[in-house]
């Protein structure tokens, strides 16, 4: 190893005799057959951790291991990426339940054809008339933001669901025939999400797809059900009893 110098950035050249005097317990090993550029390499990484062991601490940053990768290699080109994470919009199912509904003024819900929902105050035997909703409950997600329930409503013995879409640049109330199962992915059907909020006496369903939207019947009778973004209004009622659940 005559002849052989060694230097750190903020030392001067060392030689094989001035090892001694040097504060730097640095050790070499030397494997025959090895290329010198192999050799400084190692030189290199030993007197750089050796600074590192010896200095005041610090948090080791990026730039930090960068300048070492750039010392023992080749110059190397870092690509850096910003990124951000996407929402999980997956609601996980938890049951399906089935209930008989009415509005606040007692009126049920009946099916008209081609695919309506009308509310109708109905007594006697025509009581049969009225639908029952089957619920697909979900797991409640942060997001929601209120103590609410994420549901998919349908008719009970029909691929009917409930779904709010946008037509002629307003949110409106529909039945679209589907087969939804298992887990729902808000971003693909968000349009079949309803929140289900619970007061001491009634349930109200809002809009998951157009919040403050909520499921409505109106003040008369025999009207479509529909959405209604003014919950207080005089001709609208939003507030539901459910039984059998």
């Amino acid at each position: 190893m005559s002849g052989m110098q060694f230097c750190a950035e903020d030392q001067p050249c060392l030689t094989k005799n001035a090892f001694q005097a040097c504060e730097m317990d640095v050790q070499v090993a030397v494997t025959k057959k090895e290329p010198a550029r192999s050799f400084r390499k190692a030189v290199v990484i030993v007197i750089a951790t050796g600074k590192m062991g010896n200095s005041v601490p610090k948090l080791f940053t990026d730039e930090d291991l960068m300048d070492i990768l750039s010392t023992v290699l080749e110059p190397v080109n870092f690509d850096i990426y910003g990124c951000t994470e996407a929402t999980n919009s997956i609601y996980q199912f938890s049951k399906n339940i089935v209930c008989s509904i009415q509005d606040a003024d007692h009126k049920s819900l009946i099916l008209q054809e081609p695919a309506q929902l009308v509310a109708i105050h109905l007594q006697g035997p025509n009581i049969s008339q009225a639908v029952k909703l089957k619920m697909s409950v979900y797991r409640p997600k942060v997001e929601a933001g209120t103590q609410s329930v994420p549901v998919a409503l349908s008719i009970k013995g029909r691929k009917l669901y409930l779904s709010c879409v946008l037509k002629e640049g307003q949110p409106v109330l529909q039945l679209e025939e589907a087969n939804i199962q298992g887990d729902l992915d808000k971003s693909e059907l968000g349009r079949f999400l309803f929140y289900r909020i619970d007061t001491e006496k009634h349930t109200r369903f809002e809009s998951a797809a157009f919040p403050k939207w909520f499921i409505c019947t109106s003040t008369q009778p025999e009207e479509a059900v529909a959405l209604t973004h003014q919950p207080g209004g005089p001709l609208v009622i939003v507030d539901y009893t459910l039984s059998g659940h």
